[in-house]
């Protein structure tokens, strides 16, 4: 089976300004746009949690303090 690209619109605010760029994959749910998001930002990643609904937890808690919000995401094509 082929898995077919999707271009992405995601947005964000950081420290109160407008961020937004493109992210091609196969799929996006608001735990990947939250996990691009934080990428594009530079703020980077945290590691662990015992399972995917914990570390997007941890991940957004991570990010909000470091003043990543309202992450929002749309298809393109």
């Amino acid at each position: 089976m082929t898995s077919r690209f999707t271009d992405y619109e995601i947005r964000y605010v950081l420290n109160g300004e407008a961020r937004r760029f493109q992210q091609r994959d196969t799929h996006m749910s608001d735990s990947d746009a939250w996990y691009y998001a934080a990428l594009h930002s530079g703020i980077g990643l945290v590691y662990g949690g015992t399972n995917p609904a914990e570390h997007a937890e941890q991940l957004r808690r991570h990010v909000e303090r470091r003043g990543l919000r309202d992450v929002q995401w749309r298809p393109l094509n």
